[in-house]
């Protein structure tokens, strides 16, 4: 599965700096260390590099166009303006991608399924280390020990003793 990632203004990713979409595939090293393939979408608006947001030009209205909640407020701020309707026409055919579409989809599940599991994972190890720290507790270890082997809080082995022991 490879990951989708949209930048905006990266100048450095590409030496076309009169298009105002392109796509490629490009290999990153991920979180873990690993190679990984990408496809990469870059958003070139050149005119905006260094502008800040103030609603008073025409480079706010076409950095309004990210903060717009469909692609006829798009269409709306961009108000038949050549380059900002480039953009939206841009960004409407990458909706319209069924590969984008399924990749981008994709990419939602794996980060959502790992953040079930990361905290499943989680929620689990810390069930474990309460039936450890109880067992120990029941067998009259010190603290210090408990605290050594669960790497449980002092406060949070007391409230074990006092709620399960």
């Amino acid at each position: 599965m490879k990951r989708v990632v949209i930048n905006f203004n990266k100048f450095a990713c590409s030496e076309d700096k009169n298009t105002i979409v392109k796509k490629y595939e490009k290999e990153y090293i991920n979180d873990k260390g690993e190679k990984e393939e990408a496809l990469v979408c870059d958003v070139f608006l050149a005119p905006l590099k260094g502008v800040r947001y103030d609603g008073t030009n025409k480079e706010d209205a076409m950095l309004a166009l990210l903060g717009a909640d469909s692609l006829e407020e798009m269409r709306e701020i961009a108000n038949g303006e050549e380059v900002m309707m480039e953009v939206v026409h841009q960004l409407e055919k990458m909706l319209y991608d069924d590969e984008f579409i399924k990749e981008y989809q994709d990419d939602l599940k794996k980060q959502a399924y790992k953040a079930g599991y990361d905290e499943g994972f989680d929620d689990g190890c810390f069930d474990e280390k309460i039936l450890v720290c109880i067992k120990l507790l029941k067998k009259k270890f010190s603290y210090d020990f408990i605290k050594d082997i669960t790497d449980l809080p002092l406060v949070k082995i007391k409230i074990v003793e006092r709620d399960f022991v």
